[in-house]
């Protein structure tokens, strides 16, 4: 059986790990595009062996489609489409690309492609995770009024996490009543779709 102290001190150093990762969110912001219906815009990795690109509607289906492609390789992989506006970044390591997809007024949805393998594919079923985890914490009378994620980052040295903060306040399900500010940071292994820490913010948004 584990010696308590060793115990202790393993929780202690996980902890003191993810307030390490939320402190290099505001340290070291990641270079971002913002994108919108008629966006024709690209960012590039850190290594410069990858770029995203955002190409507006040519068509009448009004979309921006999006795509990712390896420079070295001169190769391009579609990945969807986006119908409203959203921020998109490169983690530092060039190993996996996030994009907030604001695809509704008040709703948002998360998508991360790893590259790391050398050809881009979406982690399925993060977006859904984040938002079980976070529809937990919201008290059983309630609901939210919207969903938006107000920050997101990779951890500066591991790109398997990502920080993010939603914004989502809370209105009662029966009845009436204005939002109360409700705002929660998630800490979240993008590899195994973990949860790993979910902590209120108290007047983020």
């Amino acid at each position: 059986m584990p010696c308590p102290r060793y115990v202790l001190a393993v929780v202690f150093l996980l902890l003191a790990a993810r307030v390490a990762h939320s402190a290099e969110c505001d340290r070291n912001p990641a270079k971002q595009v913002n994108l919108d219906l008629w966006s024709t815009r690209s960012i590039s990795s850190p290594d410069q062996k990858w770029k995203f690109q955002s190409v507006g509607p040519r068509s009448s289906d009004k979309k921006a489609l999006l795509y990712i492609q390896n420079i070295q390789r001169s190769k391009t992989w579609p990945v969807g489409s986006i119908v409203r506006n959203g921020t998109v970044f490169w983690s530092q390591d060039s190993k996996r690309l996030f994009l907030r997809d604001q695809y509704a007024a008040d709703d948002t949805k998360i998508r991360v492609f790893d590259v790391s393998a050398g050809t881009p594919v979406e982690i399925n079923g993060l977006d859904g995770a984040i938002q079980k985890a976070l529809f937990t914490h919201i008290p059983k009378n309630k609901t939210t009024q919207w969903l938006y994620y107000l920050e997101a980052c990779f951890a500066a040295d591991d790109s398997s996490m990502v920080i993010v903060i939603a914004d989502a306040p809370l209105i009662p399900k029966k009845g009436s009543g204005s939002g109360t500010s409700f705002d929660l940071k998630l800490t979240v292994n993008v590899l195994t779709r973990q949860v790993l820490d979910v902590a209120q913010v108290p007047g983020k948004s």
